[in-house]
């Protein structure tokens, strides 16, 4: 039984062995005078140049708009009269139900 499942372990056990690799992480190693400098993809390689984007884009507030009358009266109202309908069924149940359970006896 158990040498059945041992490849299907084996096997999703490697495949999250490879998905966990990190894919995107390139890196490039330069000999210095001083040593072994590491840069990144992506990073600046110079740090006096500041990185200015090629689109500029203005940021505006989105306008304050007031929620449709369904969301501000219909919903909270149905809300309220489901609420009402969930209650009256409890009662209506113990009424009509549990009560002809017991009876007293004298």
């Amino acid at each position: 039984m158990v040498l059945r499942r041992l490849p299907a372990l084996a096997t999703l056990l490697a495949l999250v062995g490879v998905l966990s690799l990190p894919l995107g992480a390139t890196t490039t190693t330069a000999a210095t005078g001083e040593g072994t400098a590491t840069t990144v993809a992506g990073e600046s390689t110079t740090t006096a140049e500041p990185i200015v984007p090629a689109v500029s884009v203005e940021v505006t507030e989105p306008l304050l708009t007031q929620p449709d009358w369904t969301y501000r009266f219909f919903i909270p109202t149905l809300l309220v009269l489901a609420a009402l309908v969930v209650a009256a069924t409890v009662v209506r149940y113990f009424t009509g139900v549990v009560r002809k359970r017991y009876r007293v006896v004298k």
